[in-house]
């Protein structure tokens, strides 16, 4: 009942409403209220704009009504599991390896500090 074209649309957004958290700056509320409110606002648009009634149904009952939302959604605990934050650090540090530091074997601080800001810094500006 959902086409293939809006499946990964629709993850990644849901990725997003996962990761969502008052503590973690981004394009979300900074409460969880305001998170929840947020992503399901976004989540209904994205249903409406692309006729996709029976995906938002489904996703309204299994994922965003309140019951269920506080099963999955990190916002709803006022602290960030630490397994989480480890996988988030050890996700960053795995891209700023592979896309920006992969031709060099120990870089010096100043040339890390300048892939950083002038080459790393941009790519979070711009999401």
């Amino acid at each position: 009942f959902c086409p293939a074209v809006y499946r990964d649309p629709i993850l990644t957004m849901m990725e997003r409403h996962y990761c969502a958290h008052p503590l973690l700056p981004g394009n979300s509320h900074p409460s969880p209220e305001g998170i929840k409110r947020w992503a399901v606002s976004q989540m209904y648009k994205f249903c409406v704009e692309h006729d996709l009634r029976e995906v938002w149904a489904y996703l309204w009952e299994n994922w965003y009504r309140k019951s269920r939302w506080e099963l999955w959604s990190r916002s709803v605990y006022p602290e960030i599991p630490i397994l989480k934050t480890t996988m988030i650090l050890e996700s960053h540090w795995r891209r700023i390896k592979h896309d920006f530091l992969h031709h060099f074997h120990m870089p010096r601080c100043d040339l890390l500090a300048w892939i950083l800001i002038v080459k790393l810094a941009p790519t979070y500006y711009r999401k």
